[in-house]
């Protein structure tokens, strides 16, 4: 049984805030920044951003929650489920509008143990496979 988080969602233009609880590896998707659109980021990387406790999406949506790390074994199951999910779900998409959305799971990139690095390279790396040129 993966482990439930609860955590609140906050607008950027409203004071209040609305408390959600989800599955771990879809809490994770739902903070803003933690993955670089579909790149599996370490273990490591995940809980840099875990141990904040809150992630601001700009101008958008931000999320707040009671800081913690996720162990070996939480995170095995977190990929266990991504691998399983479809990310169209989380944005309302069909398959007919995006065939090929899938979790890039990239053992160089899966090895960088910083947030802030692993987005780096992984934008450097993929950035051409989500932003096709006209």
């Amino acid at each position: 049984m993966m482990k439930i988080i609860k955590y609140k969602q906050t607008e950027w233009l409203m004071p209040w805030k609305w408390p959600k609880k989800n599955p771990l590896y879809r809490f994770i998707l739902d903070i803003p920044y933690a993955l670089y659109f579909s790149v599996v980021p370490s273990r490591e990387a995940l809980n840099e951003v875990l141990r904040v406790g809150q992630a601001g999406g700009g101008m958008g949506e931000g999320l707040v929650w009671q800081p913690f790390e996720i162990t070996p074994d939480e995170y095995e199951a977190v990929l266990n489920a991504w691998r399983e999910f479809d990310l169209r779900k989380v944005i309302g998409a069909k398959k007919s509008e995006i065939p090929d959305l899938a979790f890039i799971f990239d053992d160089e990139i899966m090895a960088i143990p910083h947030h802030l690095d692993y987005v780096r390279r992984s934008s450097a790396k993929y950035e051409s496979h989500f932003f096709k040129k006209a």
